[in-house]
C-alpha cells in the first residue's frame, strides 16, 4: 500500500511540474509576440511620420529589442496600392527554441501624399 501511496504522490509531483514547464514555455511565446509587435507597431508609427516622398525601398531594418528575439530579424515592404497611396507592412520574424517553423507578426498600413 505505501508503494502505491508513493507512486501517487511522485504522479501528482510529475503532473504538476509538466504543467508548469508548459507554463513557462506559453508566457516565453506570448512575451515574444508582444515584443515582436511593438517593434512592428513603432516601426510603422515611426514611417506614418515620414512623408509620402521620403519613404523607404522595402528591406530589412533593425531595432534595438531585436536582440532580445531569438534569431530576430525584421523587414518592411513599401509598395503602391495606387496612384497616390503606398501600403507599408512590417514583419518581425523570430525562432523559438524547440520549434521548427518561425514565427512573425506583420502589419499593414497605407500612407497617402496627403498623409494617412
Amino acid at each position: 500500500m505505501e508503494v502505491v501511496v508513493s507512486f501517487s504522490i511522485i504522479a501528482v509531483f510529475f503532473v504538476l511540474f509538466q504543467a508548469a514547464a508548459g507554463t513557462s514555455i506559453i508566457n516565453r511565446n506570448v512575451k515574444h509576440q508582444e515584443l515582436a509587435l511593438r517593434i512592428a507597431q513603432t516601426k510603422i508609427d515611426n514611417l506614418q511620420f515620414l512623408s509620402y516622398d521620403s519613404l523607404p525601398a522595402s528591406g530589412s531594418f533593425s531595432d534595438p529589442s531585436l536582440a532580445s528575439l531569438p534569431q530576430g530579424e525584421a523587414a518592411v515592404t513599401v509598395v503602391d496600392f495606387n496612384e497616390k497611396i503606398k501600403q507599408v507592412t512590417v514583419t518581425v520574424r523570430w525562432q523559438e527554441p524547440g520549434v521548427s517553423a518561425a514565427r512573425s507578426v506583420s502589419l499593414s498600413t497605407l500612407i497617402g501624399e496627403g498623409g494617412l
